[in-house]
């Protein structure tokens, strides 16, 4: 067999897009090398030339999601300028426009379901919540941005657990600014906003 360059330079980027897609689906539990080559429209061959074993394309896969951030947590909170801006970006991360569809909530399930179990994937779940953390950390001291990754994480949940009920603003955005309000006073960010006032 053929070992040199890749003749379908976008097949590695497709494969990783099915791993998330059969992941959202079915779970990690259902992720094979048949069904992920299914649904990426690939010979299942060629699986191995670009995921040698086949957790190595679900870390891979899964590691991915990191990039997510950016527009859910890391662009809105440089746009922020105050507090109340800040609480504005994390109820949109909730439950407005920025927030993941439900079937995003359950990838999100299954990193952290699994990486209980499993070292590499508890590594991806621990590279995304440091992310997150980094991101917080310009608006709010880092024990209240791990208060408020917990609290995003667990409205998530939430939103899956009641696929039929309503989490509304009046619900989420109050939680938000509590935690807020409890911020040093002392945080660059709040000394910016108090000499911007």
């Amino acid at each position: 067999m053929r070992r040199g360059r890749p003749n379908d330079p976008g097949r590695r980027d497709r494969i990783l897009d099915a791993t998330l897609a059969v992941i959202r689906d079915d779970g990690i539990a259902a992720a094979s090398y048949r069904g992920i080559a299914a649904r990426a429209g690939v010979p299942l061959g060629s699986m191995t030339y670009y995921f040698p074993t086949l957790e190595g394309l679900i870390v891979s896969a899964l590691d991915t999601t990191r990039s997510d951030l950016e527009p859910r947590y890391a662009e809105p909170l440089r746009q922020a300028r105050t507090r109340a801006d800040v609480v504005d970006a994390l109820v949109d991360a909730t439950i407005g426009a920025t927030s993941p569809s439900l079937d995003d909530i359950r990838l999100y399930e299954e990193i952290r379901h699994y990486g209980a179990r499993n070292p590499k994937i508890a590594d991806v779940l621990q590279a995304v919540e440091d992310d997150a953390i980094v991101m917080l950390d310009r608006v709010v001291p880092t024990r209240t941005a791990l208060a408020i990754n917990a609290l995003l994480w667990g409205w998530w949940s939430h939103r899956l657990a009641h696929v039929d009920g309503t989490l509304d603003e009046a619900t989420v955005r109050p939680s938000y600014a509590a935690l807020l309000a409890l911020a040093a006073p002392g945080h660059p960010f709040h000394e910016k906003e108090k000499n911007d006032a």
